[in-house]
């Protein structure tokens, strides 16, 4: 008996596999931007048709993660047609300038695509030396790349002034504002509470102030120090 039924539940595994009883017809997308969802979609169409009984998830999965802007992300089937994907997203944080060229990176390093250069960044600078090998879907390793990147993911959404660029260099940091102030950081230690400081400092001053400022430095926290741009004389 338990060899009979056996036996039917693998012809029934097999009628399944190779009818069209279970065929994928709808892909569901959640959790994607409009863009990156196109490309979901695009990325699993050569699936379709095929029974969800039959499908290859993990050569699925492996499509899927191939595409630079996709961060992690889950594959349900939902019979009798349908597979839901749900993709959770990287984060864009800055653009990374070498040579003359930009790419968007995300808040790991990875390189999201290409970008005019010539055009106005709506996030942070970082720039790249020319050596640093720059490659779409891919992660940056140079180390001063990764360490502005790390402070740029330690500023606060409510940070009283936007970032302009950041950089490392010999173990400190130096974020550059709106107006051109430099906000000197010093070692990656204590980031937080640095940026805590400088927030509160800022936020004493009139944007006029603010546009005033030289630098900022709080490379001790508990004493900040700032100078202004010298005048020009006329």
């Amino acid at each position: 008996m338990t060899v009979a039924v056996a036996a039917l539940a693998g012809l029934a595994y097999l009628a399944a596999r190779e009818t069209p009883l279970f065929a994928l017809r709808d892909v569901e997308v959640s959790g994607a931007p409009r863009g990156l969802e196109k490309e979901v979609r695009r990325a699993a169409a050569p699936f379709v048709g095929e029974s969800l009984v039959a499908l290859d998830r993990d050569a699925l999965q492996r499509s899927l993660e191939a595409l630079p802007a996709v961060r992690s992300l889950r594959i349900d089937r939902a019979f009798p047609h349908a597979l839901r994907i749900a993709v959770v997203p990287e984060r864009p944080l800055a653009v990374l300038r070498r040579d003359g060229q930009a790419w968007l990176v995300s808040e790991r390093g990875r390189i999201l695509r290409s970008v005019d250069a010539r055009a106005p960044a709506s996030q942070p600078r970082v720039r790249a030396d020319e050596g640093v090998a720059v490659e779409v879907g891919e992660s940056v390793t140079a180390g001063p790349v990764l360490a502005a990147l790390a402070t740029l993911r330690r500023v606060p959404a409510d940070f009283p002034v936007a970032i302009r660029s950041a950089r490392a260099e010999e173990d400190a940091v130096v974020l550059v504002l709106a107006g051109e102030t430099e906000l000197r950081l010093g070692e990656r230690t204590q980031v937080a509470l640095k940026l805590d400081v400088a927030a509160r400092v800022l936020g004493t001053l009139a944007p006029g102030e603010r546009s005033e400022l030289a630098y900022l430095d709080v490379t001790v926290p508990e004493r900040p120090v700032a100078a202004d741009k010298p005048q020009v004389s006329g």
